[in-house]
Order: structure tokens, then sequence, then C-alpha cells
């Protein structure tokens, strides 16, 4: 039995194969097994039945024995958690198999090997369902939706190839042949590969832009927890690197800090209607403790309209140097500048000049209203009273209008939130160059928590260090890892240290990301996949891609031997209608190889592949199909090999079955034999004698079998005129192998019998010589030149062998003498 192939294998938490939540799960350790539960070959014992299970949960991490196990929670249930102690004191336990490639896990119930006596067997003639189960599961499968994103974003990475790839553009002074090596692959010439243009960097953020729309799509799909959350860093990741990397002019030239305040936004949001509904149902909002923290948090991230309508209430106030604070502040509040109000500041110079100007009336109206007043006593109007709290909340907001560095970091919840305000409050100027400077002074004041791996990888990717941010996304996700650093390494940010290493870090996470799909239990089903990264890989990829193509075409079908599968994976019996779904899929997935490995340019491991499955299918009799594929890899003595089976089933069952498997052969490669014989023979190509030599034999064996199907046709409609034409260009044209002479003699009696002169004098003494020269070799070589002619007398019931062919033989040679005469008589009675 196979393990099952149709998505994720886990069932759910509880006993052993138990369904309880609340019951102990078992645990696979990877090391050596605290419990009694060795890992042992992969063989089932005898008293394990024939039922395999699957289940749709993915693994728990951890367990009662060891918090690293992967626990895998199986059904049909053990026992319930009530009859858990029941079950173990029965002496029966559970041993399990690691598969080496893949890890799955094969796991079946049996008696404990340190029990004295045999398990008590349960009453009845039949086994628990349990017991005569035999478990298969896989931690390495991953719910469909993120096969669905895998397979879609396959795609979209080889689109960027393409792209990128297209947009090279090689020199005009004489080195353009340089660029390439011997296997077509683009290498690198100085000065010819380096950062690309503007117009393909649009392009590629187009494709990134793909990449987050799937990676979207997991938001709404039904997966764990546990994996939406990792997919939603991801994303972010992803949108981070999009922003600062592949911005949308090509040429990141222009302002910065909105776009990262957008994107702090999305991934730390903030319910502010919520808390702003919540501070205005109070009678004097001003009074609310959150009052003042939720206007600076409006200012931090770019909620300017709130805030200034916060600030407006203060115009109620009774304190009257309150109310025309909180109104001043209000007023300059909504009309700060945006660098997104493009309708007003078209060129980013506009904006800054306007940010400038406001930030100045700012201070002259605000020194206008304070007049001189010490700190402390701003809201000083000579009536008495502390208001040193307030002035200080209104200092924290003035400060943070005019983009105090020290207040935005005080303020700040995180350094993410200060990163985000920093370009819009701090430096409103700030470009992408800018960023570096900005994050490490941010970090200074405000560290990261280096056990978050988010933070770590966000953190690297604003500060400019793509290795960091590349290996941090190898510890979250491999593919987040493979497609980022191919992004960084189309845009040249990836460094080289070919000193150290043999592999880049991009080729590095992409073979590691094909080892992920390869592991997966289904992994069948995404060759193509693997193949077209493999294939981006570099050297050691393509190396691998060897191995792996031919693979994939001499393992990977899943139609041996007339067995079809259903959607589970299990072998059923075929029928009719099964047979015909089993052949047509099966030419459907070597259509796909072929054209997979012509564009990847395997040219060799197709022919490869195309010989090994040509023996495979010749030994199922589906000559058609193998003859396909040895004519695409130029496979000349396979062919041959194909055309000489067929001639032995006409020798052992006859007309019809030789002509069924004739009719299995391509019509168009049947009708184009002669016409490829006579080229072949005209001018066979001096390069590769040896390869023309071998076409031209398989082109006389097909022109062969195509006349003597024409033969046995004609003669069965009677039309015995054509029929003997065939046959006089079958033994005279050179096509028919020798050793077929004697029975294509023997077809000759009838109509040379027939009352009807069917050979001319010249045709029946051409004959005549090819009978000769069988006679005269079946002296020394007897089975070579009456073999397959003894053979075909033994079916129809002669059992004299070699004697039996001699004597037909001379009923051919007589039969030659009756026509020849005729014949001559007959052109002496019509000369003309």
């Amino acid at each position: 039995m196979a393990p099952p192939t149709n998505g994720s294998l886990f069932g759910a938490a509880g006993s052993p194969f138990g369904t309880s939540a609340s019951s102990s799960p078992f645990s696979f350790v990877p090391s050596a097994p605290k419990t009694s539960t060795p890992l042992q070959s992969f063989t089932a014992p005898s008293t394990s039945a024939g039922s395999t299970t699957t289940t749709t949960e993915q693994p728990v991490l951890g367990g009662d024995d060891d918090d690293d196990a992967d626990t895998l929670h199986l059904k049909p249930a053990a026992f319930s958690k009530a009859d858990k102690a029941k079950w173990k004191a029965s002496g029966r336990t559970v041993l399990a198999a690691v598969s080496p490639v893949g890890g799955e896990v094969a796991a079946w119930i049996t008696s404990k090997p340190s029990a004295a006596e045999p398990p008590a067997q349960p009453t009845g003639s039949k086994l628990p369902i349990p017991d005569r189960t035999i478990f298969f599961a896989s931690p390495n499968s991953f719910p469909k939706a993120v096969q669905d994103l895998y397979a879609e974003t396959y795609t979209l990475f080889i689109s960027l190839q393409r792209i990128v790839a297209s947009a090279i553009r090689l020199p005009a002074d004489g080195r353009a042949a340089e660029a390439w090596d011997r296997d077509g692959n683009l290498i690198s010439i100085d000065g010819l590969l380096g950062p690309p243009g503007a117009e393909t960097v649009v392009h590629m953020r187009r494709l990134v832009e793909m990449y987050l729309d799937e990676l979207a799509k997991l938001r709404e799909a039904e997966i764990e927890d546990d994996l939406r959350v990792k997919f939603e860093t991801v994303y972010h990741v992803f949108s981070l690197a999009e922003i600062l990397y592949l911005p949308q002019d090509g040429r990141g030239e222009g302002l910065l800090g909105e776009e990262l305040l957008d994107w702090v936004n999305a991934v730390d949001t903030i319910h502010i209607n919520d808390q702003g509904n919540e501070i205005m149902q109070s009678k004097d909002p001003w009074s609310h403790p959150l009052f003042w923290p939720f206007i600076n948090r409006c200012l931090l991230r770019g909620f300017f309209l709130p805030a200034s309508s916060f600030l407006r209430t203060l115009s109620t106030h009774p304190h009257t140097p309150i109310a025309k604070l909180g109104l001043l502040l209000a007023t300059h509040v909504s009309v700060l500048p945006r660098s997104t109000n493009t309708a007003s500041y078209s060129l980013d110079h506009q904006f800054l000049s306007a940010h400038k100007m406001w930030l100045a009336r700012l201070r002259a109206e605000l020194a206008g209203h304070v007049g001189g007043k010490d700190r402390g006593k701003w809201l000083d109007d000579g009536t008495g009273g502390d208001w040193k709290a307030w002035e200080d909340d209104f200092r924290a907001v003035v400060e943070l209008m005019e983009g105090k560095s020290e207040r935005v970091l005080e303020e700040s919840a995180d350094w993410r939130e200060a990163v985000g305000a920093w370009g819009v409050l701090v430096d409103v100027g700030l470009r992408r160059d800018d960023l570096p400077a900005a994050v490490g002074r941010i970090l200074d004041q405000i560290p990261i928590d280096s056990t978050v791996l988010e933070d770590t990888i966000e953190s690297a990717l604003c500060s400019g260090d793509i290795v960091k941010t590349l290996m941090g996304c190898h510890d979250l996700d491999i593919w987040l890892a493979a497609h980022l650093g191919d992004v960084f390494d189309k845009l040249a940010l990836i460094p080289d240290d070919e000193e150290r290493f043999d592999t880049s870090l991009r080729d590095y996470f992409l073979l590691e990301y094909t080892d992920l799909l390869s592991e997966f239990p289904n992994h069948a089903g995404l060759w193509r996949v693997i193949a077209e990264y493999l294939a981006a890989a570099g050297d050691e990829g393509r190396n691998r891609l060897k191995t792996y193509i031919v693979h994939v075409g001499l393992e990977g079908t899943a139609y041996e031997d007339g067995a079809v599968t259903n959607g589970d994976g299990m072998e059923v019996e075929d029928g009719p209608a099964e047979k015909r779904s089993g052949v047509d899929a099966q030419f459907r997935h070597f259509t796909e190889l072929r054209e997979t490995c012509v564009e990847l340019r395997l040219e060799n491991e197709w022919r490869t592949i195309s010989s090994g499955m040509a023996d495979r299918l010749i030994r199922r009799e589906q000559f058609g199909l193998a003859a396909s594929m040895c004519m695409s890899a130029e496979d000349g003595h396979t062919l041959s090999r194909i055309a000489d089976k067929i001639v032995d089933a006409y020798i052992d069952k006859g007309d019809e079955t030789f002509l069924n498997l004739v009719d299995t052969l391509p019509a168009v490669m049947l009708a184009e034999a002669p016409a490829a014989l006579t080229k072949l023979q005209l001018g066979p190509d001096a390069d590769n004698s040896a390869a023309a030599a071998t076409m031209v034999l398989f082109a006389s064996r097909l022109a062969c079998l195509s006349e003597l199907r024409d033969h046995l046709l004609f003669a069965a409609q009677d039309a015995a005129a054509p029929a003997a034409a065939k046959l006089v260009n079958l033994l005279t044209s050179g096509i028919a192998p020798p050793a077929l002479w004697a029975v294509l003699l023997a077809l000759a009696v009838p109509p040379l019998e027939a009352d009807d002169i069917l050979f001319t004098a010249n045709d029946t003494f051409e004959l005549m010589r090819v009978l000769e020269d069988v006679l005269a070799n079946a002296a020394f070589a007897e089975d070579d030149y009456l073999g397959l002619l003894t053979r075909c007398l033994a079916r129809q019931g002669e059992k004299d062998g070699a004697q039996a062919a001699r004597r037909r033989l001379d009923e051919v040679r007589l039969a030659l003498a009756r026509n020849l005469a005729r014949a001559l008589v007959d052109g002496f009675d019509h000369p003309f």
C-alpha cells in the first residue's frame, strides 16, 4: 500500500489516533523516543490489515514527552479517553516507521516487544478497525489554500524571469557572443549586467503586487490561525520590500513618508472610530483619560482630521486660554500639507515649500498667542489655577506638529510607529536613501525585540541589510525567502560572496523551496513547478533538474501495468473506460513533459526519458505511443524494435492483430515513411552517420509495415492487382527485412495461381531471384531466413518446422514457374 496523496494527513487532537482534544497526544519524536514506541523499518507486520486512513488536520507541535516533538493525531481512534488504561493493559502498543524521503510516517498497532505473552485478542471473528489498519501521515503537508498560493505564484515567478531577461541589453561592440555559455545560460560580463532600468522595475512592481494579491487570498481561506498569522506577516514583509525597493516611478526619487505611514497603519491597525466614539460620549471629552493620548496617536498615524476635530472641542472649554489655543492648533492641524495632495503639490519641491511655510505660520501664531510667557505659564490668565499639566499636554501636541524628533520617539508605541511618523512629521523630505540613517537613530532609542522575528526582518529591511533580511525570511517562511530573494537578486541588491560560497543566496533559497515542494505528498502534481524553479536556481539547480526530470519521466506516471488511480491515490481495477482514460492522461503527461524539456533545453534528458518509457510501452504493446516518443527522441534503434515487434505479432497472431497494431501508429508517420526513407538514402547526415543509418533502418521498417498493411487490406477486399503490386514492391525495393522474405513469398502463391495474370514476367523473375537468395542463405542460416515462415506455418497447424517451410517454398517455386510461363505466352500474344 502506498501513502495517500490527497491533501493533509493529520487527525484531530487526542489520544493515539483519537479525536478527544483533552487526551494525551502520541508523539513521534525525531530522535530516539522516550516512550516504548520504537521506529522500525518501513515494513508492516502481517497482523496489519489492508485498510488505510487519511485525516485532514495539521500537525500539532509539542506533547507530554518532548516540547520539540512533532505530534501526529490520527484516526480512527484506537481507544477513547476513558479506555486508555484498559488499552495499555491489553499489551498493545503502536509502532511507527518514517520514510527517509519526504518524512511520511506509517504506524500500526501490535503487541509490545517486551510483553511476555501476546495480547488478548478481542472477542469475535474480526479485529477492531484500528488494529487492522495501517495509518499513513505526513508532517510536510500543507492545506489547499497554500497549495493554490504555490501554484499561482509559480506562474508569476516565471513571468518575472522572462521580463527581466527580455530587458537585458547586450553590448553592441562585438561582445554579445560572450554573454552566453555553452548551455545557453546568460553569464556576467563587466558592464553588462547590473540594476534594471526604471521601466523594468515598474514591471517588477506589478508582478510583486500580484504576489501580494495571492497572499491576500489567504486571509479569507480556511486555514489554521497560526498559519494565517504567519502568512499575514509574510504579506507585510513583502509589501514593505515593494515600497522600499520597487518604487512606483521605477527610480525611487519620490518622497517616502506617506507610503511608509500607510504600511505602518496596515500592519498595526488602530480602531480610531471606536476609541473616538467612546471619548466623544463623555460630557466633556477633554476630561476623558484617553483624550490627549488619542490626539497624539492620531498625529503619529497621520489621522490629522480626527486630531483637529478633537482639538476643536476645546473651544468650549471654560478656561479662555485653553479654548483659544485648542482652536489655534485645530486650525493648523486641519491644513497641514500632505505630499499625497498632488492636486495642490504636483512636484515634491512645491510640497516641501508649502510645509515650510505652514510650519513658519504655526510658530508665528503660536508665539503671538503665548506672548513671550515663560514655560509653565502659557495658560495663565491671571485668574489663578494650576494649568501646568494642561500645558504639558499642549506642548506635546505642538512638538509633534513641529516634528521634534525627541517628542516623536517619546510618544511612539514602538519602533515601527516611529518610522511611520518620521517621514510625515520629522523629516517630510525623507527619501529612500535617507531611511537607513533615520532607522538607525530610531532603533538607538527604541530597540526592537530580537525574539520577535517579524520586527527583526522589517527593521533589517528598513536599514538596508538585505542579507539579514533574507536570513530572517528563511526562518519565517521559505516561500518568502525564495521569492523575495529572487526580486532582490534581480535588483542587484544581494552581495556576492563567491570566495566562501559556491551557490548564491538566491539560488540557495530556491533550492530549499524545491526541497519543500518535493517533500509534499502530492509532489507528483507539482513536477512542472519544481522543474521551473530548479532551472532558475543556477548551476546547482540545473544539475539537479537533469536528474529530477528523468525521474519524473521514468517514475512519475501513475498508469503502470494497466492500473489507474482514483482521487485518493488508491489503485482500482481498470475497465475499458479507465484504460482509455489512463492512456490519454499518460499521453498528456508526456506531451507536457516534452514541451518542458524543449523549453528548458533538456534534449538529452528527453531522449533518455523517451527511450526508457518506450521500453515499458513496448512491453505493454502500446506501440503507437512508444513510436511517437522514439521519434521525438530520434531513437531509430528502438523504433526498429517496435517494427520488429509488430511483425512478430503478425507472424504469431495473424492479420487482424497486425492491422490493429499498425493502426495504433501515427497515420502521419506511416504516410511519410516512404518519402522519409528516400530522403535519408539520398542525403544522410555526414556529421552523424551512425544515427542517420539507424533512422534509415527504421524508415525502411516503417515503410515495410505500411506496404504490408496495404497488401493485407487489398487482399481482404479482393483487390488482387494492387495487392500483388504491393507484394512485388515489398520484395524488390529492399524495405522488407530478409527474415520476412520467405513469408512474403508464401503470400504470393494465391495471386500467382489466380486466373488473371497479376505478375509480369519481369516481376516473376525478380521473385525467383529472391526465392533463390532465401534458399541459398537458408543452407547455412536456416533460422534467420526460414524462422518466421516456420512460426507462421506452426500457427496454421503445420508442425514439421523447417521441413514445412521448405515444402511451402517448393510450392512458391512451382507457382512462379507456372506464372512465368503464362506471362511469357501472354507477352507474345500482346507484345504491345
